[in-house]
């Protein structure tokens, strides 16, 4: 059962001997949490009316039933500050910090494992001290990210104790659901990609289909918390709105299918390379790379199986001719430009979803799991790679679109458009800095360290970041603008090179379709070079031999083509 309500705080009279009743700190009961273990306590009282209640020399704090000595006396408590405060009862010394997030609980006396969900119980109270409670039912999010000490979590909030009656509840002024996710952001150095680059999606794309579905989202919110678990602190969270057909305000579905959901769940042909075309099965929620997400009352892949193929086999007249009718191309051009600019290697057609709105109107795209941006890929190591386009195989077409009013003409003046102020250098610069400086400022980074003992803030992952960008801007600016080289209106459609096997053991082949020589450049995971050839249509192969089992990251260039891939070592 949920509850939400408004307390107003206090001031109690203590009429203890040795304590001066305005020295002494009184903390409402829900505005704190104690992870014993760690010695950390954690306030969000707000600190404005805790000082203009206790004028004088702060020297004791009351949290419930139970009295803290602060080591030293305070004038004013400050956000963010690390106070050494002793419990008088046992004689153990404590970290005590204030902070404006909200904090929240959650307790399970049940074991929280992948799937299924298990009863708990979730509290959440903000500064201003509203407060709501409910039970809920958790487990675990995310498959490799499940391998990581903080874990991520799906919530769902329950009327029962069972998870027969769900109960949607806003939090923190977004959106009103029953299902919710606890977003860990561990590979994250910085902890805030993943929130910066969902709210710079939202601020630059709008639906299409906004005038008809005013409430409709190009994305999730996503807003900061400190959560504890079990009474244990587990640190910095994002409670993150989901991607599903309530935040797109997709059409329901009534007896056919309306709107409609994919996810992005691998590297499939359909939703990266757009190069083979396998046969679909009605009776699996998967095909070549697609996990099926909506209707959920009805499986057909016929309309998505349709589109992949209009994008692998029309002809060039056709497709240059149709494509707009079949993807909304105001998205096509601003998902474009948002996967370069943050060089999001793993979004390419992995973790995008592809949405339609309603029966025959066109497809979009939509982000998640934006995290391995901005000079770091997927487990948080930098990869400082500035250069290259990331694509497609339906982008790779699109890229051909030299016409009038087409892909290229609309992605040049988009992009010198956003260039003027959305995502100018100040502007960009500044967004990293504000979540930056909240998250310092609240001692995010300190606390983090506490609860995970292999966490350090890198003091120079702020301005790599921030010069990261500034090189990828250099570049954008350069390519995007570039003269577009038309394809010729019957010649047939080729990728300008093929990568393979992969994964590989031995040698690597690369079948370049063009006459010019490719310099290839192999990284690690961590941005390191471990690799450079150059190669030709005659010499098309490099060997592997030396390079341990893992990820790597590939860079061909030649005159005409810059791009990365993934490539694995297996052995």
């Amino acid at each position: 059962m949920k509850m939400i309500k408004s307390l107003t705080v206090l001031i109690i009279v203590l009429l203890c001997n040795n304590v001066n009743a305005n020295d002494t700190i009184v903390v409402a009961s829900n505005m704190f949490r104690i992870d014993h273990s760690k010695t950390l306590i954690v306030i969000n009282q707000d600190v404005n009316s805790i000082n203009a209640t206790w004028t004088q020399l702060k020297s004791v704090i009351l949290l419930d039933d139970t009295y803290y000595d602060i080591v030293t006396p305070l004038d004013c408590v400050q956000i963010g500050v690390g106070y050494e405060v002793l419990n008088v009862l046992n004689n153990q010394d404590y970290m005590m910090y204030f902070t404006q997030l909200p904090i929240i609980s959650i307790s399970t006396i049940y074991e929280i494992v992948d799937e299924p969900k298990v009863l708990a119980n979730f509290t959440m109270v903000e500064t201003n001290q509203n407060e709501i409670t409910s039970n809920m039912g958790i487990e675990y999010r995310g498959v490799w990210s499940q391998t990581l000490p903080k874990k991520s979590f799906r919530i769902e909030f329950w009327s029962d104790t069972i998870g027969n009656d769900t109960e949607k509840i806003s939090l923190l002024g977004m959106r009103t659901d029953d299902d919710w996710n606890l977003q860990a952001m561990y590979n994250e150095p910085l902890r805030f990609r993943s929130k910066t680059n969902n709210d710079l999606w939202r601020t630059i794309h709008t639906p299409y289909y906004i005038s008809s579905e005013p409430d409709a989202s190009s994305g999730i919110q996503m807003k900061y918390a400190e959560l504890f678990l079990n009474g244990e602190y587990r640190g910095l969270y994002c409670v993150s709105e989901r991607v599903d057909r309530k935040q797109l305000k997709l059409k329901k579905y009534d007896g056919s299918i309306r709107g409609e959901l994919y996810k992005g769940v691998s590297w499939g042909d359909g939703t990266v390379i757009f190069e083979n075309l396998p046969p679909y099965n009605n009776s699996s929620i998967l095909w070549d790379g697609f996990e099926y997400k909506y209707p959920e009352d009805e499986v057909d892949w016929i309309n998505l199986y349709d589109f992949v193929d209009f994008v692998m086999h029309e002809s060039n007249e056709v497709f240059y001719s149709e494509y707009q009718s079949e993807f909304n191309i105001d998205n096509a051009v601003d998902y474009f430009l948002f996967l370069n600019l943050l060089r999001a290697s793993d979004n390419t057609g992995k973790n995008i979803y592809i949405a339609r709105y309603k029966t025959n109107d066109p497809y979009f795209y939509v982000p998640w799991d934006l995290d391995g941006t901005f000079g770091i890929v997927w487990d948080g190591s930098q990869m400082n790679i500035t250069s290259g386009l990331l694509s497609n195989g339906f982008f790779d077409r699109l890229w051909k679109d030299c016409s009038e009013n087409g892909f290229r003409e609309k992605l040049q003046l988009r992009w010198n458009d956003l260039r003027s102020n959305m995502i100018s250098d100040s502007a960009l610069t500044n967004m990293f800095q504000i979540n930056y400086n909240y998250l310092t400022q609240n001692a995010i980074y300190e606390k983090e360290s506490i609860a995970w003992n292999d966490y350090s803030l890198d003091t120079t992952q702020i301005s790599y970041m921030s010069g990261w960008t500034n090189k990828r801007l250099i570049y954008l600016d350069e390519k995007i603008n570039d003269t577009c080289v038309p394809i010729g209106i019957n010649s047939v459609k080729k990728l300008a090179f093929k990568v393979y096997p992969n994964p590989v053991s031995d040698f690597l082949y690369i079948d370049c379709e063009v006459p010019n020589t490719l310099n290839v450049e192999i990284y690690n995971v961590y941005g390191q070079l471990v690799k450079t050839a150059w190669l030709s249509r005659e010499e098309n192969r490099i060997s592997l031999n030396g390079l341990s089992n893992g990820l790597y990251f590939i860079n061909i260039r030649s005159k005409d083509y810059d791009e990365t891939m993934k490539i694995a070592v297996q052995r």
